[in-house]
């Protein structure tokens, strides 16, 4: 029964709620990543708990996603303009090959790699919990994309303000900057109205742009991996599309072009929003009752150093694309 599991996990996540408004910087969903691991690695794996952790690594992640969708609008995407939504595409194709060619050689787990790469290319924890299921990888690789994210994103919330005022920068190319930059949407929100409030508007739309390339990744790394599980062979095994396909991709574009016709409503909005966060909670308290820190020192220091120049690299990309094309 997943039920004990379920209800271990829920009161995991509502402590870190609760705790996450006290601690800001570090937010609800790490928060109870680490009280997960502590627990997990404290007091050992707990067979009670597995079916309700699966359950929610598995049923609960899907539907936090869905409902995320429907806090997005399509509408936002005609609003930044062409030069802005070059700049996110541009930055996206940027993050994912700087993390494969450092994640090649630095000779880091594929798996652990590709997570990164669209933690930074697109929206942080919530693309590292969608993606990882689809490509296999385990739950130690989730807890440490997630971590490593994390670790920039607080970097980020400081040093990006500070570099906008150094550089004089104005609030749409900052708003800009911030949005197609920074990895978290929590963290683009901290990082862009400290800036300003018009800064802090532009940076949101920008973000949740951005979020909706979630959709077409999912699809491609779904196919690439089962292109790769078949040997890479055109021959080999058939790639059946019904099977990989991440039909709650399908449902998470349904329920945003629902929000783009206006049929969601303020507080159907507002609703689903709040939900779909503490599940996200729920799910980073199921990683962190998942993973082993054994295996997760066994990794070593790579993907922080993967990490770290990704997150340098798209900042110094995207302002210089910006300067060009937005300015």
């Amino acid at each position: 029964m997943p039920i004990p599991g379920i209800l271990a996990v829920a009161a995991i996540a509502a402590a870190a709620w609760v705790a996450g408004v006290r601690v800001p910087l570090l937010g609800a969903p790490v928060l109870a990543l680490l009280a997960g691991l502590i627990i997990r690695n404290g007091a050992g794996a707990m067979a009670a708990l597995g079916p309700g952790v699966d359950f929610t690594l598995k049923r609960l992640l899907r539907l936090a996603i869905i409902l995320y969708g429907a806090t997005l609008s399509f509408a936002q995407v005609i609003q930044i303009g062409t030069g802005s939504f070059v700049v996110i595409a541009v930055t996206i194709v940027f993050a994912l090959g700087l993390t494969w060619l450092f994640g090649r050689w630095l000779r880091a787990p594929a798996g652990l790699v590709n997570l990164i790469g669209v933690g930074t290319a697109i929206c942080g924890a919530t693309a590292i919990i969608t993606i990882g299921p689809i490509i296999e990888s385990t739950e130690e690789e989730i807890a440490f994309a997630v971590t490593t994210i994390f670790l920039f994103n607080m970097l980020a919330v400081v040093v990006y303000p500070l570099l906008g005022h150094v550089w004089s920068l104005p609030d749409s190319v900052y708003g800009v900057w911030a949005g197609a930059a920074i990895h978290d949407t929590s963290s683009v929100l901290a990082a862009s109205f400290v800036f300003s409030e018009p800064a802090g508007k532009v940076a949101t739309v920008v973000k949740l742009t951005r979020t909706l390339a979630l959709v077409p990744l999912a699809l491609i790394y779904g196919l690439a991996h089962s292109y790769a599980r078949s040997g890479g062979r055109p021959g080999g095994a058939r790639v059946n599309l019904v099977k990989i396909f991440p039909w709650f991709i399908l449902w998470f574009v349904l329920a945003a072009l629902l929000n783009s016709a206006g049929l969601v409503g303020p507080d159907g909005g507002r609703w689903a929003s709040l939900t779909g966060k503490f599940l996200v909670v729920m799910v980073m308290a199921a990683v962190g009752l998942s993973a082993d820190l054994k295996r997760m020192r066994e990794i070593g220091l790579r993907p922080l150093y993967i990490g770290l120049a990704a997150s340098v690299m798209i900042a110094v990309v995207s302002i210089v694309l910006i300067r060009v094309v937005v300015e």
